[in-house]
């Protein structure tokens, strides 16, 4: 009897835990998601600062950020899921070499496309902008450029410049 009773309270107990850890990660996310629409609405009211834009081109470059955000979203699962298949693979196996150019083959396509979304968003911006505008992005864009190598001159080109990682 104590013994089913002892069961059933660790049953009863993992399974709030389970349900409390689902309800705290959904929290998060709508943290998350709440938090990148108030950047986004930051983005636009500087912009709109900077560039002068019209009501019409606030509504446009806002659908444009959120849904380059959905996409950029299911890009970084996609690319966490390579790096766990890359952990989990085991050298000692026959099909090794084969396994890790395959997970090298879906990396190459997944930066090809994170190169190709960078030029469309850029190509959809432009078409925002008026030409004046989009004279103004671009000395904006190299005004902002020239800060951040000024605050961390180690990630000016790139993440860690010319230092070696470890």
């Amino acid at each position: 009897m104590r013994k089913q009773l002892i069961v059933g309270i660790s049953a009863a107990i993992i399974t709030l835990s389970s349900a409390g850890f689902t309800l705290a990660h959904a929290d998060d996310e709508e943290r998350m998601q709440k938090r990148h629409e108030h950047r986004i609405e930051h983005r636009i009211e500087h912009l709109t600062k900077k560039l002068s834009l019209t009501t019409e081109q606030q509504v446009q470059l806002k659908e444009q950020m959120l849904s380059q955000q959905d996409k950029r979203k299911d890009k970084q699962k996609s690319r966490r899921d390579i790096f766990k298949q890359l952990v989990q693979l085991d050298p000692s196996t026959n099909d090794y070499q084969a396994q890790l150019n395959s997970l090298v083959l879906q990396a190459q396509d997944q930066t090809k496309s994170i190169i190709l979304e960078k030029a469309e968003q850029k190509e959809k911006l432009f078409e925002i902008l008026t030409p004046e505008q989009e004279k103004q992005f671009i000395e904006l864009k190299s005004e902002m450029d020239n800060k951040k190598s000024k605050h961390r001159p180690d990630h000016k080109d790139g993440r860690h410049g010319e230092k070696k990682c470890r």
